[in-house]
């Protein structure tokens, strides 16, 4: 069955589904409980939707309306800041139905969300077994920060076809993997850091030889030179994505920068930044008990890595949330606190900052 091969067992439906069902309630209590940020801007009204498509959500749909424009939009930002694959295939699937946009993002983003839980079981079971890589998967879900992946966001996405390159390189299939490769970095411009991972799968499966099928994954940062090509011909400068970041604050591969936001005093919000860093690299401790391949550990590293080099820490939950061999780690507890605290812990958590996120109290 398609779902078999998938990797989409009942085991994952019905994690998926309680995940989207807290988060259904945390939207719930932020719009109807808790007072709501009125700074907060969404991309759809309507209850529950209000939220999903809430902070870059707003851009997002912004870019499948009308596309992208060379005048900032609002302020100095421009919507150029934001990758084209997530925008552009929304606003493909909601012409029929350019009302419904918002709906739109959100049904693609947890359909994404569903189908990267499934190949995640699929690309874990070699190496962790079919029930710990599910288990994993159910992590995932419930992980403190993936209420991103509920959101009018890239993540899910972007996550997707991170896994799916893995997969297809496992399996040999090269010319598909960096296809997979090039979509993830027009997601999200992190995937560009996915080359070397799957350059070693590549040079592991041909006894660390180079071979010729290896330059196929010069599509991914050939995908970001075409985009930083379209910037370049829509805003007429050769530095002209440099300056869009600068506008936005930020630096590097990451998000604003550090003097600019919410964080940038010592808070409780800070501190649960600091631990959310301090907990994703704890985890990279287990990379030599679990015999974790350097492939899969350089993911989180390299996301990671990009996260500092941005000179903040504002969005290290979806940093780390897209780093998928985390969970792997997590999953390869076998201790009883890991195995039945964790998950309880993980998942009150994850319904506590769904809330705030949207609430407008805490940057996804």
């Amino acid at each position: 069955m398609l779902t078999g091969e998938l990797g989409i067992s009942r085991e994952i439906v019905t994690v998926f589904l309680a995940s989207r069902a807290l988060v259904v309630l945390a939207a719930l209590v932020a719009e109807y409980v808790i007072p709501r940020n009125p700074a907060l801007t969404s991309g759809a009204s309507g209850p529950i939707l209000r939220s999903l498509t809430s902070w870059d959500g707003w851009w997002y749909l912004g870019i499948a309306h009308g596309g992208y424009h060379a005048e900032p939009i609002v302020g100095a930002y421009r919507d150029v800041a934001f990758l084209p694959l997530y925008p552009i295939l929304v606003g493909v699937l909601s012409l029929p139905w350019p009302a419904f946009t918002g709906l739109v993002a959100v049904i693609v983003s947890n359909l994404a969300f569903l189908l990267a839980l499934g190949l995640l079981v699929r690309l874990g079971e070699p190496y962790l077994g079919r029930p710990t890589a599910t288990v994993a998967a159910g992590l995932l879900a419930v992980y403190p920060f993936a209420s991103v992946f509920a959101m009018a966001y890239t993540e899910s996405l972007f996550l997707l076809l991170g896994v799916a390159a893995f997969l297809a390189s496992e399996r040999r299939h090269r010319g598909w993997a960096s296809v997979f490769l090039a979509l993830a970095v027009l997601a999200r411009f992190q995937g560009v850091a996915l080359a070397l991972p799957l350059w070693i799968i590549f040079l592991r499966q041909d006894a660390w030889r180079p071979r010729r099928s290896h330059l196929l994954l010069l599509l991914g940062p050939a995908a970001a030179a075409g985009w930083l090509a379209f910037v370049f011909l829509l805003l007429g400068a050769s530095a002209s994505y440099v300056d869009v970041l600068d506008a936005w604050g930020r630096s590097g591969l990451g998000t604003a920068a550090a003097t600019e936001t919410v964080g940038a005093k010592l808070s409780i919000y800070q501190v649960a930044l600091l631990a959310s860093l301090c907990w994703s690299v704890f985890l990279l401790v287990f990379v030599r008990t679990d015999r974790l391949r350097p492939e899969y550990w350089l993911v989180p590293v390299l996301f990671l890595a990009s996260a500092l080099a941005s000179g903040t820490l504002e969005s290290i939950g979806r940093y780390s949330v897209a780093a998928f061999p985390l969970v792997w780690l997590l999953a390869g507890r076998g201790s009883t606190l890991a195995r039945l605290g964790w998950p309880i812990v993980s998942t009150g958590l994850f319904f506590v900052i769904a809330t705030l996120t949207f609430g407008g109290y805490w940057v996804p």
